[in-house]
C-alpha cells in the first residue's frame, strides 16, 4: 500500500466520521468558528457555576453570622 492509498484511506475515514457527527468538513473556517463558540459556552458555563457557588457559600455564611449575632443580642439582653 502506497503512502497516497493510506492517506486516501485516512481523509475519507475522517470526511466520514466528521460527516456522521453533523460537522460541516468542507468549511473549516466555520467548524473552527463553532468549536470557538463551543468552548466560549462551556468557559461561560462553569464561570456561572463558580459565581453560583460562592454566592451560595457567602448566603450560608451570612445567615449563620446573622443566627450568631441575634443568639448573642438575646443572650445579652437576659
Amino acid at each position: 500500500m502506497t503512502e497516497q492509498e493510506i492517506k486516501k484511506i485516512v481523509s475519507d475515514t475522517v470526511r466520514e466520521t466528521l460527516i456522521e457527527l453533523g460537522i460541516a468538513h468542507d468549511d473549516p473556517i466555520e467548524m473552527q468558528k463553532d468549536f470557538q463558540h463551543l468552548r466560549e459556552w462551556r468557559l461561560a458555563t462553569a464561570m456561572i457555576r463558580r459565581k453560583g457557588i460562592l454566592t451560595l457559600l457567602g448566603l450560608v455564611i451570612a445567615g449563620a453570622a446573622a443566627a450568631m449575632w441575634i443568639g448573642f443580642k438575646q443572650m445579652i439582653n437576659q
